[in-house]
């Protein structure tokens, strides 16, 4: 079977599983109360639940701006916007909540004179690192409160501080490796293709491009120190949204919020969650059904129908940004069919 063919056979397939589980968590939750807590948002809860998704999305467009501008990369607003769009399209439906959409971003912008590969996909990963870096920080914060609380039971903090170690230490891993210009991928690329004889020559390409933009990513982190400080608190701008979520929605819905510690757990569980259960478009049934067991744990007073109302309205509001980046890819691509049509042969 060609790759395209299984690849939308398996997205479809993955649809499918999703669409499933949501059905599942309506007849076993009771849809009639999921909307009625729906409708207890109201217009100005809506509204909010809107700023909440659209604001982390102007943040990661400045933060990538800055870092573009930092390196002298110019590139047009609106397809910086469209780039943006596109790769958190991508990233949202592919099985992995926070990497994925990366390179159809680069791939939209780069331009050989203005614009080479190495340096925008360099700017890419400064963008999502940091943004990673902002969240483990956030991270550190609910795990700290949840190592403490008396409530959460002794095989979900080791759980816990497991999943917190696996992603803190990859950070720093990352960290250590671009601040110092390391270029550990790149070595490892090499020892690969020393070590595959039939994949040596496209390894050793593929390991000099690496190579390259790691380069790129090292003078972001040393020479453009102070873009990077500003790319990093607008990141923080961005978390702070993704912390608030549930306080904004159940304080318009249902009159009542969270403590900072319950917030702070909430947050942490969530990512811990979408890290290893995103294995549907959107997380699609899965992040449902979690969702649930993780507010019961934290928060009991919240029903299963007000939480799975929470989870499908904020999802409502992504898959609008969804929509616009999967619009804007189909328009680049048939307006570079059509130059391809023109063009003489």
């Amino acid at each position: 079977m060609k790759r395209p063919l299984r690849s939308t056979l398996q997205f479809l397939a993955s649809l499918v599983v999703g669409l499933g589980g949501v059905a599942a968590v309506l007849y076993f939750v009771g849809w009639r109360e999921i909307l009625g807590e729906m409708r207890a948002l109201g217009a100005l809860g809506m509204l909010s639940v809107l700023g909440l998704v659209a604001l982390p999305m102007l943040a990661w467009i400045l933060c990538w701006s800055v870092i573009l501008y930092a390196q002298g990369i110019q590139i047009p607003l609106f397809r910086r916007i469209g780039a943006q769009l596109s790769g958190y399209s991508m990233t949202y439906l592919t099985p992995t909540m926070y990497f994925g959409g990366e390179p159809i971003r680069a791939f939209l912008v780069v331009d050989k004179e203005r614009a080479p590969m190495t340096r925008v996909f360099a700017t890419i990963i400064v963008e999502r690192f940091l943004g990673g870096l902002s969240m483990v920080g956030f991270i550190l914060i609910g795990s700290f409160y949840a190592i403490v609380s008396p409530d959460l039971p002794a095989s979900e903090k080791r759980l816990l501080i497991a999943g917190l170690a696996f992603v803190t230490f990859w950070i720093f891993v990352g960290f250590i490796n671009f601040v110092g210009n390391l270029k550990w991928v790149s070595r490892i690329v090499r020892f690969l293709g020393r070590l595959m004889l039939r994949w040596q020559d496209p390894l050793q390409r593929a390991a000099d491009k690496i190579s390259e933009t790691e380069d790129e990513v090292g003078i972001a982190f040393t020479r453009h120190w102070r873009a990077t400080l500003v790319v990093l608190a607008l990141q923080g701008v961005a978390t702070l949204c993704a912390f608030m979520r549930p306080e904004v929605f159940f304080r318009f819905s249902a009159g009542h919020g969270f403590t900072f510690s319950q917030l702070s757990l909430l947050f942490t569980l969530n990512v811990l969650l979408s890290f290893f259960l995103w294995i549907t478009p959107g997380g699609l049934g899965t992040s449902e059904a979690g969702l649930i067991g993780i507010f019961h744990l934290v928060a009991p007073q919240a029903s299963s129908g007000a939480v799975v109302a929470y989870s499908l309205v904020y999802k409502f509001a992504e898959w609008l940004l969804v929509i616009a980046g999967v619009l804007y890819m189909l328009q680049r691509g048939m307006g570079f069919l059509g130059r391809r049509r023109a063009e003489p042969h």
